[in-house]
């Protein structure tokens, strides 16, 4: 019994220390965003590495999640004479909730894991200690274009899948019930507002921000080891991430809606 309080103690008291060091890392990395000039190099290749790892698989879900919607409430709503609100009620559970919750999802295992790996192993093999020899800081160089690079693509590719994810449940519906555009988009017209859309922006940004620094905060607590710890931070990285983004999204929805 002590043995397992002596261990739960000890694990809380690591994730007060993370938590210290996320916070930390957070206002370095805004401290060199307006102190220092962007290395560009970095920002481009992970820009691309956010494009290629992010884009697909965020999109893909989102239109497999717009046909399920097609089909579960498409017969309904056509049914009952009320098929043009089911062009908003696509557009607003995809903007508000079902991209931003997937997509952070997606940034946290694709996007997340990969710079986790990369700076736990360069942590490892002491090349971080070389930046910090050659007077380069880690925040700047790495953190930093990694979290730029996520707050200009990420709204445009939540974006892009809520517009498909959307179109995808009109084409269910006019598929399989013959409900046709006009119809569909009226709604759109009727009730979707600016807000709607910023607050996808507004969770695309927070998630991003949120999920690359806790990842290579991550990536640099790793001190020792192999592979093995390599695979342990960035398991760590997507339940950290996952969590981050539910409680993020929860808050961030409450505030909206108040």
């Amino acid at each position: 019994m002590q043995i397992n309080l002596k261990q739960t103690f000890a694990e809380i008291s690591q994730i007060l220390e993370l938590i210290a060091k996320v916070v930390l890392n957070f206002f370095k990395t805004l401290q060199y965003l307006f102190k220092s000039k962007i290395f560009l190099p970095n920002l481009i290749s992970y820009g691309a590495r956010f494009t290629s790892s992010v884009t697909l698989p965020t999109i893909v879900i989102a239109i497999a999640l717009g046909v399920v919607i097609g089909v579960q409430l498409g017969p309904q709503f056509v049914s009952k004479g009320v098929g043009s609100k089911l062009g908003i009620l696509s557009l607003l559970t995809m903007s508000r909730e079902l991209v931003p919750i997937m997509g952070g999802f997606m940034i946290a295992t694709q996007y997340g894991t990969a710079i986790t790996a990369e700076i736990a192993n360069m942590q490892i093999t002491e090349q971080l200690d070389a930046l910090k020899i050659l007077k380069i800081n880690p925040i700047y160089y790495l953190v930093l274009p990694a979290m730029l690079a996520g707050l200009v693509l990420a709204p445009l590719v939540f974006w892009l899948a809520v517009i498909l994810g959307t179109y995808s449940t009109f084409l269910t519906v006019w598929i399989n019930e013959g409900l046709v555009w006009s119809s569909f988009q009226s709604g759109i017209t009727s009730f979707f507002h600016i807000s709607d859309m910023l607050i996808c922006l507004v969770k695309a940004c927070l998630f991003t921000v949120l999920v690359v620094i806790i990842s290579a905060t991550i990536g640099m607590n790793v001190r020792k080891g192999g592979a093995r710890e390599v695979g342990t931070a960035t398991t760590t990285t997507v339940i950290a991430g996952f969590i981050t983004v539910i409680i993020c999204d929860l808050i961030c929805t409450m505030v909206y809606l108040e």
